[in-house]
């Protein structure tokens, strides 16, 4: 029994090291994105449920989303809220989640280049560009239906601002880094290609038009037909015809459909596994579904002769996913006669893309910079461990290899992708003008799939002037 006990202890010290990494791994909850209040929130919310999907998302409030992500939480539910018709509310989180997406950008992107092993999911949430971009376009539409179109006008011409300071902000932080003493490593940043927002110009083109501000009207009207010229990777598509700049019939009203179908992009997580054997290499690649599930996507097996085995290497990097829209046709109809098919104004899934390409570079490269990091960190302990049980015989290789598939799993489980992303900005957004004679109408807006009539929205008798603002904004999250 006393020639087993050095064994025993040793094989013990081991176990507890699994232990610990398991351990580790249970505590990990601020190392990975946390998603379960999306499996039902998105299902309501594209059926249409968008009161019950706020409530579920309000109910995951202090599960779901710690204090890190509350911008996070603030655009979820203050687009929720929009599309409900809860106006007030929505601006209020929207806000929110505009002022904390302010505070955090320099201090939170900082505190990432700086550090050489913090997984970005331990720090706070502050927001992608498109996101920042967009929650003053959907801002403006809440003061729109609340009737104060001076705020409306203050949001909008936010969007250009932001786009402004979008231009030089990662490429500024880029150059920064690299010229630091704390760099690990060189970062590249890309060229940006989003300068001119289409959708918001329409916006404030119908804004300005209606308080007559002709000339602001026409350059809005300038800058939207520019987007085809300069940003085709963006406006690919046909050209849809824009506002009447100033009305050409003085007794004619001029009615404004804006018409949003489909979810916004989500990340999923694209995972490449690095295991040595003796003179070869696997590389195993997995990737998540929808539904956030992981499945293997690829694997091979290279022969190096030389190499030693027993490296382990995680590096996961998140990916853009599109949802899309299933509805290919939106139609206009008023009092049951169909008057405008709505056209394809803005693929704002396109915009969420193009930003976040932008910052793509700047995410990878910190990746790369902190796994290999850690990595080269951890094996150098695997060495010094198995070395100081070699002389322990079969008991100290038992323990060596345990100890070393604890560091493995220990570490793979701080090396995760930070997938947070809002979940209820719409993909697309289509919009076309009617010119009618002044009177109440009975509007609905139709969404098809080829010959099938996905959903109806009705929106009731509008009234529609010679004077002032007719907009009508329809959506369908499908």
């Amino acid at each position: 029994m006393r020639r087993d006990l050095p064994l025993f202890k040793t094989l013990m010290k081991a176990s507890a090291l699994l232990i610990m990494s398991m351990l580790t791994l249970m505590s990990c909850a601020s190392m990975k994105t946390q998603q379960d209040q999306y499996l039902e929130s998105i299902p309501l919310a594209r059926d249409g449920s968008y009161e019950q999907a706020a409530l579920i998302i309000q109910e995951a409030k202090e599960d779901e989303y710690k204090k890190k992500d509350r911008v996070l939480y603030y655009l979820d539910l203050g687009m929720l809220y929009h599309w409900s018709g809860e106006y007030e509310l929505s601006n209020e989180m929207l806000t929110k989640a505009e002022n904390t997406i302010e505070e955090l950008f320099t201090t939170s992107i900082s505190k990432a280049l700086v550090s050489g092993v913090l997984n970005d999911n331990a720090l706070d949430y502050s927001g992608e560009d498109y996101e920042d971009i967009y929650l003053n376009v959907f801002k403006s539409l809440n003061y729109i239906a609340l009737g104060d179109e001076e705020s409306a006008l203050v949001e909008i011409r936010r969007v250009q601002i932001k786009l402004n300071i979008l231009e030089d902000k990662y490429k500024t932080l880029v150059e920064e880094y690299n010229a630091s003493t704390d760099a690990e490593g060189e970062l590249e940043y890309r060229e940006n290609r989003f300068h001119n927002d289409v959708l918001a110009r329409y916006i404030s083109l119908l804004l300005y038009r209606a308080e007559e501000s002709w000339d602001d009207a026409r350059i809005d009207s300038e800058s939207m037909h520019e987007a085809w010229e300069t940003q085709k990777h963006l406006y690919g598509f046909s050209k849809p015809s824009f506002p009447t700049v100033i009305p050409v019939d003085e007794k004619r009203a001029l009615v404004n459909v804006i018409s949003y179908s489909g979810l916004s992009p989500v990340k999923l997580a694209d995972t490449i596994y690095v295991q040595t054997g003796p003179n070869f290499v696997t590389l195993t690649m997995t990737g998540q579904d929808e539904d956030y599930v992981t499945n293997m996507v690829g694997f091979n097996f290279l022969v190096i002769p030389g190499i030693q085995p027993g490296i382990h290497f995680k590096v996961q990097f998140p990916r853009l996913k599109s949802r899309r829209s299933e509805a290919d046709r939106v139609v206009v109809k008023m009092d049951g006669v169909e008057v405008a098919e709505i056209p394809m104004l803005e693929k704002m899934e396109d915009i969420a893309r193009e930003t976040f390409l932008l910052k793509q570079p700047l995410t990878v490269g910190k990746t790369i910079i902190r796994a290999t990091i850690k990595n080269i960190t951890k094996e150098i302990g695997k060495d010094a461990v198995r070395q100081g049980l070699s002389d322990q015989g079969a008991g100290g290789l038992i323990a060596g290899l345990l100890a070393g598939l604890a560091a493995d799993i220990a570490v793979d489980a701080t090396e995760n992708a930070d997938l947070r992303i809002s979940q209820f900005f719409p993909a697309y957004a289509r919009a076309t003008e009617i010119v009618v004679e002044p009177g109440t109408y009975h509007v609905t807006v139709e969404y098809w799939n080829g010959n099938s009539l996905m959903s109806e929205k009705d929106h009731g008798m509008r009234e529609f002037s010679v004077d002032g603002l007719n907009l009508i904004e329809s959506y369908m999250l499908r």
